[in-house]
């Protein structure tokens, strides 16, 4: 630190010891502190061992000056001592920080070690940390008592750790003071760095094992500081010498910090946060006399909006009304002047003559600015939004204020994609709210009367039918077999567990109290082991529920407020019973575990095929969850009216269809060995071949077939998954193969080609059964192909 000496020519009146007004600072943890000068001296002898010449020579008569006074090498801490030697005070400021700069740039002050108590300081220090009458120290006024425990506290545990232990702590004890400019009126901000150097600290007594310390050996932080100081307590150190405050001007950087906690803030980007975001803006380039902008940019269909709730942050947008033909024509042609001059610009004067190249600034004009600055954002999707700084002085905004402006621009360009992102979300939500989830392939005929919706109270399309004609469907079901079973008995032996947890407690309990109560409970609680291990009926899941809530459960809570031994009894009933994640619930979570890994690896699956489906043509695709997936698909000219539809389409679907099911077993089967429960799945396709309208329900907010035929294939695929095959009993759908379902012969031929094609690229296995169906309930005359996937 020590660099170069050039005297300072400041006279003070006299060494203050000053300390903060407020008496947070002694209710903070406490060290015994004193002040020393014999650890700079050490310093400086230290570093005679590696210097020679002038510098050499200056150390060895800083070190004279000092001895020759003994008793600044003793520990004192009133100012009389250092009053005595106010010129040795001033030329150790000056050995430490040399005037490399103008004097004013110097903020620093020497202070008591690890108290808020400091003495000789610059008077740029003065001038923004002391009060006027210097009596003393200004701290943050939003700093809590809690914060400045965890900066003191801090600073002494890391010197401690790293000189006893050798750890260096994970921790940041630096402090941000705001202070405000007098000149300017705005915020500026310092960051004082502690310099402990001069600092050594003496042990007092002995020092406790790391491992029962509060310190985390992994991350080297402090976990617990309560526990920390109970463990380890500051009356164990004595600190002698003197810390250095350093304060660095981070107006810039903490600036952005407050940028940044405002982009991160979980609400979306709307006039509060642009508030925000705009004094930010301000304390950064350091002007209060200037108006600042924010307006975003919206689009719908590639088009840019006149949105007012985007507008009325904008200096110059606030002006132009959604409703108003001037108002549009004026923002048009603002939009084509940012197309073609995208790169932010400087406006020193904003006179008449300028109005005469771009008429849209009249209104700026108008209201007296005379200076402007227009800074647009972009991405790889055009422009996301606008900056502006109005003055109503000219040639106040140059160049250099812009640049000043570079480093927050990527995070308000940020905040511009958050308020675009958030009209999107608002548009889609509309979208669902009113109509459905819609997928792109419909989405089109829905995003303008969502905008509409935004600008009216109401909308003339409600009354209209959303219908799209002639698309040919397809459906498909992944179920998993035998789940209600497996449920069942994963429910089943969980409740078993619960009910021998129950009756060991009782019998803990009965060792301590005697109530016949209990042996009652005891009674049914058997009675209910004995009825769950012949099979748990839907009806006993009931019972038992009752039984716990209503008998079992008020008694242990009333026992509860006993002595302390049945407490802990039926604590750790109650730490057990209510803990959905152990052992009372182990087969039930990885009966749903299991269950949930196969359906999110089916529609992982599925939404990766359908994106680069959705690329060869256009078409609706809807999933759903049961104990498996199902889902719809719909596919015709209607979806995408701009493409020329062709049935080669849809038989590379319908492949698709076929494919994706036989991948899908292997899939699960693969699977198989990770699963706590072995689950497997069955894989059916419905196969449809005439077109079917499906219609947009308001009530339901989704989509359904529409007419009596397209009702029909409602009913069969309700009906299919239970289907059996003629006079066997069996059931159609079978793990590890793929049953399609059809009435028509013609139907068939299609996918037994598809078959063949599978077949011979080693995907299906040899053969294709042909099956006849039994009736369904209102269908007949369904038939049935079922080929096996070969799952290696």
């Amino acid at each position: 630190m020590i660099h170069e000496i050039i005297p300072e020519s400041t006279t003070r009146k006299g060494i203050k010891i000053l300390s903060p007004k407020t008496d947070i600072t002694n209710r903070l943890p406490s060290i015994d502190s004193y002040i020393s000068f014999l650890p700079f001296v050490n310093f400086l002898k230290e570093k005679l061992a590696t210097t020679s010449g002038t510098r050499a020579n200056f150390y060895k008569y800083l070190i004279k000056k000092f001895e020759d006074q003994p008793a600044l090498l003793q520990r004192f801490d009133d100012s009389d001592q250092l009053n005595d030697h106010e010129d040795l005070m001033e030329f150790l400021s000056t050995a430490i920080f040399p005037v490399v700069s103008s004097e004013k740039e110097n903020n620093f002050t020497l202070s008591a070690p690890y108290k808020f108590t400091i003495f000789s300081y610059s008077d740029s220090f003065r001038d923004l940390f002391i009060d006027d009458n210097e009596k003393y120290l200004e701290l943050p006024y939003e700093l809590s008592e809690e914060q400045l425990t965890q900066v003191q506290c801090a600073m002494i545990y890391d010197h401690v750790l790293e000189k006893y232990y050798g750890i260096k702590l994970n921790e940041n004890p630096e402090m941000i003071f705001p202070v405000k400019d007098s000149k300017t009126g705005m915020m500026r901000y310092f960051r004082i760095r502690y310099d402990r150097r001069f600092i050594d600290l003496e042990l007092k007594g002995e020092l406790p094992p790391i491992q029962d310390c509060a310190v985390c050996l992994n991350t080297f932080r402090i976990l617990d500081l309560e526990q920390q100081l109970k463990k380890m307590p500051l009356e164990l150190f004595e600190a002698r010498g003197f810390a250095v405050w350093v304060a660095e001007d981070v107006t810039t950087s903490e600036s952005l910090d407050q940028l940044k906690k405002i982009l991160l803030m979980p609400s979306n980007v709307g006039s509060d946060n642009f508030t925000d975001l705009k004094r930010t803006t301000r304390s950064l380039i350091g002007l209060n006399d200037v108006q600042i902008g924010l307006m975003p940019f919206v689009k719908i269909n590639d088009n840019f909006l006149l949105n007012e709730d985007c507008t009325r942050q904008s200096l110059l947008g606030k002006h132009w009304k959604a409703n108003d033909e001037q108002s549009i024509r004026e923002f048009r042609e603002f939009i084509d002047f940012q197309k073609q001059k995208p790169e932010p610009m400087p406006i020193t004067n904003l006179d008449e003559t300028l109005l005469g190249f771009a008429t849209f600034l009249a209104p700026l004009y108008r209201e007296g600015i005379r200076s402007y600055i227009y800074y647009p954002m972009q991405n790889n999707d055009g422009i996301l939004g606008m900056l502006e700084l109005g003055s109503t002085t000219p040639n106040l905004l140059t160049h250099e204020v812009l640049a000043r402006l570079e480093p927050a621009m990527p995070l308000l360009s940020l905040a511009m994609l958050k308020s675009r992102d958030a009209f999107n979300t608002r548009i889609e939500r509309l979208v669902k709210e009113k109509f459905t989830a819609l997928q792109p392939s419909v989405e089109w005929k829905f995003s303008e009367a969502a905008w509409a919706q935004l600008q009216a109270e109401e909308i003339n399309a409600e009354d209209e039918k959303i219908n799209f004609d002639n698309l040919y469907p397809l459906y498909g079901a992944i179920d998993v077999r035998n789940s209600s079973v497996e449920r069942s008995c994963a429910i089943q032996r969980d409740l078993r567990e619960h009910l021998l947890l129950i009756d060991t407690t009782l019998d803990e309990l009965d060792s301590h109290v005697q109530l016949t109560l209990l042996e009652e409970l005891k009674f049914k609680n058997q009675k209910f082991q004995e009825s769950i291990e012949k099979g748990l009926r839907a009806e006993d899941e009931l019972y038992l529920s009752e039984f716990l809530l209503n008998e079992v459960e008020p008694v242990f809570l009333h026992l509860q407020k006993s002595n302390s031994l049945i407490q802990d009894i039926v604590d750790k009933y109650f730490l057990i019973s209510q803990n959905d994640k152990g052992p009372l619930y182990k087969f039930r979570n990885e009966f749903e575990q299991t269950l949930t890994s196969i359906n999110e690896a089916i529609s992982q699956y599925l939404e990766e095929q359908d994106r680069k489906l959705q690329i060869s043509y256009p078409h609706y695709f809807e999933k759903y969850r049961t104990d498996g997936v199902e889902y719809n698909i719909y596919i015709g000219q209607t979806m995408a009216p701009e493409r020329p539809f062709d049935l080669l389409y849809l038989k590379n679907i319908r492949l698709w269809q076929l494919q994706s099911m036989a991948e899908i077993a292997r899939i699960t089967n693969q699977l198989l060995p990770s699963f706590d429960v072995p689950l497997e799945t069955t894989q059916l396709i419905l196969i449809y071949h005439k077109p079917i309208t499906i219609n947009f329900r308001r009530d339901e907010r989704r989509f359904d077939v529409e007419g009596s035929y397209n009702i029909r294939y409602e009913v069969i695929k309700k009906r299919i998954d239970k289907a059996c095959i003629k006079n066997t009993g069996e059931r159609l759908t079978q793990p590890g193969k793929i049953a399609l379902v059809y009435s028509n012969q013609k139907e068939a031929l299609e996918y037994e080609e598809y078959i063949h094609f599978l077949q011979n690229k080693g995907l299906l296995k040899p053969g294709i059964e042909n099956l006849e169906l039994e009736e369904l309930q209102g269908v007949s005359g369904l038939r049935g192909l079922r080929v096996e996937v070969n799952l290696v």
